[in-house]
């Protein structure tokens, strides 16, 4: 199963992680892996390349199946809509393969203190 871990702070996506293989197919047949790697790069283009914000932090570790993402600029309608867009689509690979897909909303304090994780 993959899992998907959205981090809000203030109400503001800042981050994504991703882990684990969804099982769906073989290992270059996983439609649903395919769908979420895509989805997780074309947001990092998004930020990168077309709104062009500084400090995208992203991993991949192609062994473990995992991929992070993390950025500034939260607060930016720019960067909230392409988030918020991605984020929905998420949800909707999950809803429409939830023995293999699990999303949780992770929120953080201010100080990167404490968390509370919804699903």
């Amino acid at each position: 199963m993959t899992e998907i871990r959205s981090f809000r702070r203030k109400g503001n996506i800042f981050g994504l992680d991703v882990s684990g293989h969804t099982g769906y197919a073989e290992h270059g047949a996983d439609i649903v892996c395919s769908a979420i790697s895509t989805l997780v790069q074309t947001l990092e283009t998004g930020l990168t390349e077309i709104i062009r914000i500084e400090g995208v932090k992203s991993s991949i570790d192609e062994d473990r199946g995992s991929m992070s993402l993390f950025w500034h600029g939260s607060e930016d309608s720019r960067v909230r809509t392409l988030v918020d867009t991605v984020i929905e689509v998420l949800k909707s690979v999950e809803k429409s393969y939830p023995s293999y897909v699990k999303f949780m909303e992770v929120e953080v304090d201010e100080n990167d203190q404490s968390s509370t994780v919804r699903s």
